[in-house]
């Protein structure tokens, strides 16, 4: 479930969706069970049975299981178990879930009861030490070298503090700079397994039975005559109209 879930803490599981195709002969025996077992190896954490004895295959099957946010901890592996003559195919599962970001109350200061995290110290020795680096520590050895030969203003034990502040200062950049890359990586996994968990194509591959409808009016006659009417009301509408224009420009006159 590794690879299907995210393992952060406080995520509960509210439902399950799948779907399949059966494919067999009407008058076969066939029988399909898919479900979780319980993490711990003792039952399952949800199970369907779906028995085609005696159904055309060749129809798609979709499901909806809700469950009542059961703990991401109490999931196991998956199983989908065919008994019978016939095959499963394009089947597809997807889980439904939350996650309470006030699980862990170090997660946010606005949760209730927040407890302050303490910081953790790490030992920059056990990354990378660059003062035990061969290569830096001939550069330095050269940089001292030269800078003794240009000035006599400082003495020999100030450079060499200076030299060692600058050690230091390089050995705590690259310890930043992988804690930052380790903590980007892990974010971007998480994100990827989130999206790969989520299959929607069981969506969209769906057709929906229709047909035509035909026009049920006929026309009597099959002519419409010209409404004389509306043609007075066009033509008294055209007249008031020109004589507002030739009032505009003086057309009477």
């Amino acid at each position: 479930m590794d690879s299907v879930l995210p393992d952060p803490t406080g995520l509960d599981v509210n439902g399950v969706f799948y779907t399949y195709t059966p494919n067999k002969e009407t008058n076969a025996d066939f029988e399909v069970e898919i479900g979780n077992h319980n993490a711990d190896g003792t039952g399952y954490v949800w199970k369907e049975t779906d028995n085609w004895d005696g159904v055309q295959g060749g129809i798609a099957i979709i499901k909806n299981v809700p469950l009542p946010y059961v703990p991401r901890s109490q999931f196991g592996d998956g199983f989908l178990n065919t008994t019978g003559e016939g095959t499963v195919e394009d089947a597809s599962l997807i889980y439904s879930y939350k996650v309470d970001p006030c699980f862990n109350a170090q997660a946010d200061i606005n949760c209730p009861g927040f407890i302050p995290p303490t910081p953790t110290i790490v030992d920059m020795a056990d990354i990378y030490d660059a003062t035990e680096d061969s290569v830096i520590e001939q550069v330095e050895v050269k940089n001292t070298d030269t800078k003794a030969k240009d000035t006599d203003v400082k003495s020999d034990e100030e450079l060499e503090e200076e030299e060692r502040n600058k050690r230091l200062e390089r050995a705590m950049s690259i310890t930043d700079n992988s804690a930052l890359f380790a903590e980007g990586f892990a974010q971007s996994m998480m994100l990827q397994q989130m999206n790969n968990s989520i299959n929607v194509t069981t969506y969209l591959t769906k057709t929906i039975q229709g047909g035509n409808y035909n026009d049920s009016i006929e026309l009597e006659g099959g002519n419409l005559p010209d409404n004389n009417g509306g043609r007075r009301m066009n033509w008294s509408t055209q007249k008031l109209h020109d004589e507002l224009v030739g009032m505009q420009y003086n057309l009477g006159e």
